[in-house]
């Protein structure tokens, strides 16, 4: 349960999934994304409390939900691991916030447990322990301060028993680079917009000069004539500097390899911004004031909005390439959503823990043997404009660059455009072996002033990425297969073949 994987040692996930096998007999992973969202829910509970201390009215609270429930940290959403961390350990430093302000000495314990568990769920868990001494910390309250610190370095203790470093980590190659993603992991709600690493640094940069600015004011206490606090400011403060110390440890052991904007910590951005308007909403005036507090309405509905035109697809394509997979495990043992090396070194688990039913896959969208049978219909093959794109990639390993060739097999104009709820994949068949498989192949979508004139989000044909080893040697026969939400399915022959050499493609 508590054995290190890649830096964490995720034993509440571990422990999770097996209170789940123990009940049912095999693994939810959809019900563990499910339990991700109500702990996200969870997390939006506990800004509504702190907010509904100033006695401010209830519209005002309106853009925060706005800010955090979208499609941008898509990772959390649709990724059961993810779901089971992120989200879970920020509900326990909240539910730990929440408890410690309590002031009672069984809330107290409570909140050491729940800081216990955030760390065993993910690796910068064990910074909820920081943000409960800084909330005691803001109330001069030194000893639990004190207590609360000895349990942090007894949960440290275990948690660096038999610890192993992430595959991840290094020190940043500049204090630039560090700065600039220390900024950009708090500010990262402004990377949907051009320039995302600027933008995300001066949004960053703008809440941190905030936060420490009303940390002064709370820092007052220590002074001869404190300052006025509203509550709640101290709640949030600490919540904040859990996001900031992550940041930090982000920051400084994986800048290195480029921007930190990576989707599942954004999930911390979007809370740094809904933290960053309340304790505007506390402590201005101007923020409050009619028509202030309209545009701020309107662009936060707006940034939703934006928010669902920019990621929709991604999470589509995510949708499409699970979905795909599917499929393939259940006929060849084989996916195309994560790199080939990570299926083989994760066979000798993967293969025997799905035959003896430990977890099990849903059913897939389609049959081999109605793939079989399309095929088989020799119908008349129109041109349907097929070009194959390849891109080259330098991806920052931690002693190397590695060199990657992505190919793209796409049609701009083939087949006719796919209602908006279809899903759409593209079908390759071996012509020697008879195996048959599917892979993601949603369209681009078409450019903002489409959208808005024509009301269509995807451009006509389709669009799917290759890796240069996803496909073993041999020629394939092509098509598309479109699935309604209704289970209805159209398919389309293409009039070319994909030859693989194993390590590349071309078209014939």
């Amino acid at each position: 349960m508590f054995r290190t994987f890649n830096d964490h040692k995720a034993a509440v996930p571990r422990f999770v999934s097996l209170i789940d096998y123990e009940l049912t007999g095999h693994l939810h992973f959809r019900f563990y994304i499910a339990l991700g969202t109500l702990a996200l829910i969870y997390i939006c509970y506990f800004l509504y409390v702190n907010f509904r201390k100033a006695g401010l009215p209830l519209y005002y609270f309106i853009p925060v939900p706005l800010v955090i429930f979208q499609p941008m940290y898509y990772e959390v959403s649709n990724w059961a691991l993810t779901s089971l961390q992120h989200p879970f350990l920020t509900a326990f430093l909240a539910a730990a916030i929440l408890l410690v302000s309590r002031g009672t000495k069984p809330a107290f314990y409570g909140a050491i447990l729940c800081c216990f568990l955030a760390t065993f769920t993910h690796g910068n868990g064990i910074l909820t322990f920081p943000a409960v001494i800084f909330f005691y910390l803001c109330h001069k309250d030194f000893r639990n301060a004190i207590l609360t610190a000895v349990f942090m370095f007894a949960c440290l203790w275990i948690y660096m028993s038999g610890y192993e470093s992430g595959q991840a980590v290094n020190l940043p190659k500049n204090a630039l680079q560090f700065f600039t993603s220390l900024f950009g992991f708090v500010g990262a709600s402004m990377s949907m917009w051009a320039m995302p690493e600027l933008f995300s640094a001066i949004w960053g940069f703008i809440i941190i000069v905030c936060m420490v600015l009303v940390t002064v004011r709370v820092a007052s206490v220590y002074f001869k004539k404190p300052m006025q606090v509203k509550p709640g400011t101290i709640e949030l403060l600490s919540f904040f500097a859990f996001i900031f110390i992550s940041s930090t440890v982000v920051a400084l052991f994986r800048s290195w390899a480029g921007s930190t904007l990576a989707s599942r910590f954004q999930m911390y951005a979007a809370l740094s911004t809904a933290i960053f308007y309340i304790i505007l909403l506390f402590y201005t005036n101007w923020l409050r004031t009619k028509w202030v507090f309209r545009a701020v309405l309107g662009f936060s509905v707006f940034y939703w909005a934006y928010c669902y035109y920019r990621f929709t697809g991604t999470v589509a394509r995510q949708r499409t390439s699970l979905l795909a997979d599917v499929y393939n495990w259940q006929n060849n043992r084989n996916m195309f959503s994560v790199e080939k090396s990570i299926v083989n070194y994760g066979s000798f688990y993967l293969i025997p823990g799905y035959e003896k039913g430990y977890f099990r896959l849903p059913k897939p969208v389609i049959e081999k043997k109605e793939l079989d049978a399309m095929f088989a219909q020799k119908g008349p093959v129109k041109d349907n404009e097929l070009y194959l794109e390849t891109w080259n990639i330098h991806r920052v390993a931690r002693e190397r660059v590695e060199e990657l060739t992505h190919y793209f097999v796409s049609s701009n104009v083939s087949p006719q455009r796919k209602h908006f709820w279809d899903d759409r994949f593209l079908v390759m068949k071996n012509t020697t072996t008879d195996s048959t498989y599917l892979i993601s192949a949603n369209p681009k979508i078409e450019a903002r002033k489409n959208i808005l004139t024509k009301g269509h989000y995807y451009k006509g044909g389709f669009n799917t990425m290759l890796r240069e080893n996803d496909l073993g040697p041999g020629t394939y026969e092509l098509g598309i297969l479109d699935v309604s939400g209704d289970g209805s399915k159209t398919f389309y022959r293409l009039d070319r073949n994909l030859i693989s050499t194993g390590d590349g493609y071309s078209l014939r």
